[in-house]
């Protein structure tokens, strides 16, 4: 980067019998002078062929004429663009929209009065750029190439790539100056409607609609107008200045990510065509990775949201920083559909990231949601109809310490309807944030990379694309303090924990997740010194936990009406403990029925709690999940094969060796809440059927009822999309259909068996306290 004192850029030197051609790109007349006097002090380039023209404002109303006419000439003449790239060391050093910005414009657009003050002043802010240069011959050669079809005069068409070509090589220039944060597309429009395919593509649509080409391309525009984001220097920055306002009203210091992930975060999306998805918990999770491009001085990364959230003034700036709203439902709309893919295409040939929530939508539970096809299925299209290739889907887990949305969560996912989105709720959200609440933990996993697109119709090929990126960014996701002290307190629930027994579960559990790759976030790097107070504060505060210090010894416990807002920072985590879980709990079975082979029993029951759970976790393929429960049990106890064989005795020693037993924290809450499902399942009369919406209405209200009765030991079973996922569940095993006998002796076992894991969980957590109890009275 130049410092603003830098002597002005020198043109190219050209041979003195070269014939020349300037195009300057220019705002004003205050512009054009500065640049005629810079090329005049020089030997190098005069100003004798020269055409004027706004190439930076994108205008679809230039004049063409003048340039046609200079570029019907010797085919050996040099094009120089040349411009003036406005600098403002106190605008540049600290990147910060301010008022005053606001009301007189951008200081490095500045209109004709205020550049004719700036340059009077000091004209060393005038700073004057030359693009690479290039001979007429060499352009009208990568015009035919590229097979542009011209909407019009072939030399009109000709003249326009002329004119985008040489304002591309004045932002590459001009990036020499202000960074790879400001590189933008330009003129994106005009290169999809002159792009062959998109016009082979109107051409066979309007055969088939009805519509002539001109009906089309005019509708096209319009959707055009709407998809297309034009980003400019002073929108990056507010909207980088706005992200980085709002992850710090509630948050601590910087984004806590690794050094070496940020380094190579960069490598892939200048190098690749990458799409960055990220996991979806707040409002706040899809800034973290365009805050780290934009501090680290990364190209632009256009981002995906719903046209729900352009809010008037917010869409604007957003438009103006990448931002791309797309409709909620376009289905039967194919014109549509057609810009967006061309549109994503482009953005993915040119090295433009994008970025969204491949969630869709915020995660309400916790855990990490299955993904949506749409986006994905589009990018995937695009790819596939314009042989995109090596495509990198890079996943980003964002972890926070508290979570400002987990309370309108746990309201809706009681029945509670979700307010809509408007400008009065933005700044009310805003304001909402200003609560401590800890850090912002950011990692990125391993790309998931496609070599060549598959067809967007072959559904297994794109769940398999989106189930890895899942893994991946689960694989990623760290242990933060609060999810290991919420998993620890709600597993002993409702029996609290002393300072002691909290700080030795949070060590153990850190040991055990070391030992399997799992990442630590930086807040756990002190633990093992730090008093609890210390780390429970925060969720004291909040009202999350609670202490009672008048007994012999000072006791934690989470708050009896916040266990669903606990159990969402608990389910952040939880994957990394399936398999342990599994493997307990089927240990804990194969106890029961001593007079069945252990093992058979075992390896049946973790099939079946696979499969009982499918729509709630992420599986590798069963060959693989089996695989990776004997890496865990081997983890474990080296001998786990012998024990398991033999049974009895060795069975037991087995599972102490489990010991804190983990079981119940995981998948209690899921049984409690599919049991609720089939309480009403079975209460159907012979003939009658209830539909999933039906269900899961009745299973909320049905749901309290169970806990004020203590039939669930928890609200945090109460949850809509747990009830969402048993009726599916039910649907899936065939019993949501209509009452039969059939129907209802097979509701019933189902019943009887989700009973029979409450109970054993019931074990599961018994056991744990009595282990907890043994050392308790040991150190008395």
């Amino acid at each position: 980067m130049h410092s603003l004192a830098a002597e002005t850029s020198k043109p190219p030197d050209m041979p003195g019998a070269v014939p020349v051609l300037t195009i300057f790109d220019v705002r004003h007349g205050v512009e054009e002078r500065h640049l005629r006097n810079w090329l005049q002090g020089t030997a190098a380039v005069l100003p004798s062929n020269y055409v004027s023209l706004p190439i930076s404002s994108e205008s679809r109303s230039m004049n063409l004429g003048r340039l046609r006419e200079l570029l019907d000439t010797d085919a050996a003449t040099v094009v120089v663009p040349v411009r003036v790239s406005w600098r403002s060391r106190d605008f540049e050093e600290a990147r910060r929209t301010r008022l005053r910005h606001l009301l007189f414009g951008d200081p490095r657009t500045p209109g004709q009065l205020r550049a004719r003050w700036i340059l009077w002043r000091d004209e060393r802010r005038g700073h004057c750029i030359a693009g690479e240069p290039s001979t007429i011959g060499e352009m009208r050669a990568r015009f035919e190439q590229t097979g542009i079809v011209e909407n019009g005069n072939r030399e009109t068409a000709f003249a326009e790539f002329v004119v985008r070509q040489a304002g591309v090589a004045l932002d590459i220039a001009e990036r020499e100056l202000r960074g790879s944060r400001y590189k933008v597309p330009r003129f994106v429009a005009e290169n999809l409607q002159s792009n062959p395919r998109f016009r082979r593509a109107i051409s066979e649509m309007a055969q088939q609609s009805g519509k002539t080409e001109a009906e089309l391309e005019q509708e096209a525009e319009a959707y055009m107008k709407e998809l297309i984001s034009r980003p400019t220097p002073f929108f990056i920055d507010m909207k980088a200045g706005l992200e980085r306002f709002m992850l710090s009203l509630g948050y601590e210091g910087e984004l806590s990510v690794d050094s070496q992930e940020v380094e190579r975060f960069r490598k892939i999306i200048r190098e690749k065509p990458t799409l960055v998805l990220f996991t979806h918990k707040t409002y706040l999770d899809g800034l973290a990775a365009t805050d780290i491009a934009y501090r680290n001085d990364m190209p632009l990364i256009h981002t995906f949201g719903g046209i729900n959230m352009a809010m008037p003034g917010l869409s604007t700036m957003m438009r103006g920083a990448g931002g791309i709203f797309i409709r909620r439902s376009f289905r039967d709309n194919p014109l549509y559909k057609l810009v967006l893919r061309h549109y994503i295409s482009y953005l993915l040939e040119k090295r433009f990231p994008m970025t969204w929530a491949f969630e869709g939508t915020r995660s309400r539970i916790g855990k990490l949601m299955p993904p949506r096809f749409g986006l994905l299925k589009y990018v995937i299209d695009s790819a596939h109809s314009n042989d995109v290739a090596d495509l990198h889907f890079l996943p980003v887990s964002t972890s926070f310490d508290l979570i400002r949305d987990v309370e309108d969560y746990v309201a809706e996912l009681a029945g509670r309807s979700k307010k809509p989105e408007s400008l009065s709720w933005f700044l009310g959200y805003l304001r909402s944030l200003k609560e401590p609440r800890g850090t912002i933990y950011v990692n990125f996993g391993e790309p998931v990379v496609v070599p060549r697109a598959p067809d967007p119709e072959d559904k297994l090929a794109l769940a398999k694309i989106a189930f890895e990126v899942a893994v991946r960014a689960n694989r990623v996701t760290p242990f933060t303090l609060n999810a290991l002290m919420c998993l620890i307190l709600m597993g002993a629930a409702p029996r609290g924990m002393t300072a002691s027994e909290l700080l030795t579960g949070i060590l153990y559990f850190m040991e055990w997740g070391r030992q399997r790759g799992v990442r630590m976030a930086a807040t756990l790097e002190g633990v093992a010194t730090a008093g609890i107070d210390g780390l429970v504060g925060t969720l004291l505060n909040s009202g999350l936990f609670i202490r009672y210090d008048q007994g012999s010894q000072t006791v934690y416990a989470v708050e009896p009406a916040k266990h669903p807002v606990a159990s969402y920072y608990r389910n952040t985590i939880i994957h990394h403990f399936l398999d342990r879980a599994i493997i307990e709990l089927s240990l804990l079975k194969a106890r029961e029925l001593h007079r069945q082979p252990a093992a058979e029993v075992f390896w049946t029951e973790t099939g079946r709690l696979r499969d009982l759970f499918k729509f709630e976790f992420f599986y590798p393929d069963k060959e693989e999940f089996r695989a990776n429960l004997e890496t865990e049990l081997g983890q474990v106890d080296a001998d786990w094969q012998l024990k398991l064989e033999h049974g009895g005795d060795k069975l037991h020693s087995l599972l102490n060796r489990f010991q804190p037993l983990i079981g119940h924290a995981v998948f209690l809450p899921l049984v409690e809440a599919y049991t609720v499902v089939l309480w009403i399942l079975n209460g159907l009369k012979p003939g009658e059927v209830i539909d999933e919406a039906s269900c899961v209405s009745q299973a909320i209200r049905e749901g309290r009822f169970a806990y004020l009765m203590r039939r669930i030991t928890s609200e945090a079973s109460i949850a809509k999309t747990l009830f969402e996922n048993g009726s599916k569940l039910m649907d899936n095993m065939g019993l949501a259909g209509e009452t039969t006998a059939e129907t209802t002796a097979e509701r019933r076992k189902l019943l009887r068996e989700f009973r029979d894991l409450s109970r054993r969980m019931e074990v599961s957590r018994v056991e744990g306290l009595r282990a907890a109890d043994r050392v308790f009275d040991e150190g008395e």
